[in-house]
């Protein structure tokens, strides 16, 4: 059922790093804040993601609303529209599981993700 993948990705977001401050109730999506000492943007987490563990997400500020245009948003304090990566748990448990792999195979000694 999707209230235990949601609770098992939760659990594994946080066990390496991720915030996550919002818990779903009626969607297939989790938003999770990037681990604190991640420097990367969520576009570039994402693409490093993905090349090194083959682990799709989607980066988080797309979906946030804001009328000042790309080259303010750069310029102003609107870092936690970058900070956000949006994971899917509308996957079969075989999938999670996987993704439980190739994410702690990225952990540092430190049990943080290696990415940056």
């Amino acid at each position: 059922d999707y209230q235990s993948k949601r609770d098992y990705i939760i659990k594994l977001l946080a066990g390496v790093g991720f915030k996550i401050q919002f818990i779903p109730q009626g969607s297939l999506f989790l938003f999770a804040e990037l681990p604190e000492d991640c420097p990367l943007s969520d576009v570039e987490f994402v693409k490093k993601l993905i090349l090194k563990a083959g682990v799709v997400a989607v980066p988080g500020q797309g979906f946030f609303h804001t009328n000042l245009s790309s080259d303010e948003v750069s310029n102003t304090s609107c870092n936690y529209q970058k900070r956000y990566i949006r994971f899917a748990f509308c996957k079969s448990e075989a999938t999670l599981s996987a993704v439980s792999e190739k994410l702690g195979k990225l952990l540092d000694a430190e049990g943080h993700l290696a990415l940056h």
